[in-house]
């Protein structure tokens, strides 16, 4: 278990993808607090650490497929954000699409949005979050509560996505090929 502290407020545990554990805690917290978080929460990281055990054997994508997500993503994008952007009252100033290892989706101070192109292997609906959560940052460049509220608004049932995100989303982003050395 590797701890790192910070001026964080709270305990924050995390199973990697090799099902180790990274726990992020304050700086003042005493270390047998932290290791009866970690206790307290042994099912859902038991739990965890079995449903990525099952998710380990999901393929890696070749560079063509990937070329191909990427071409699907640009096709799709524009039209879900341009219709969101209108709804929410929000303009955007570029769209990209890319792999990256971590993220799903960002938004730059500028309004430029940029999207992975594995949402192409997610459902709909968790396409279409990502889309408002990005668009939402137009608002809020945060996740304050102002912001969650806003998300909230134009996505009432948005919890389901963000979590499908968080349970299947590892095994997802596992598909991206590793990248060429140079």
């Amino acid at each position: 278990m590797e701890i790192i502290r910070s001026s964080r407020r709270s305990v924050a545990i995390q199973v990697r993808p090799d099902g180790s554990l990274v726990v992020r805690a304050p700086y003042a917290l005493p270390e047998t607090e932290i290791r009866a978080a970690v206790e307290r929460h042994r099912g859902w990281i038991e739990r965890t650490r079995r449903h990525l055990a099952l998710q380990q054997t999901a393929p890696t994508l070749t560079q063509q497929e990937l070329r191909q997500l990427i071409a699907q993503a640009k096709a799709a994008l524009p039209p879900l954000v341009s219709g969101w952007a209108g709804r929410l009252g929000v303009r955007c100033t570029a769209i990209g699409v890319r792999s990256p290892r971590t993220r799903w989706g960002s938004c730059s101070s500028r309004g430029s949005l940029s999207f992975n192109c594995l949402l192409m292997l997610c459902p709909p609906e968790v396409l279409e979050y990502v889309v408002v959560h990005e668009l939402c940052h137009r608002k809020h460049m945060d996740h304050s509560p102002a912001f969650w509220a806003e998300v909230e608004r134009a996505l009432p049932q948005y919890r389901a996505q963000r979590d499908w995100l968080k349970q299947h989303g590892p095994a997802i982003l596992r598909r991206l090929p590793e990248k060429s050395g140079g």
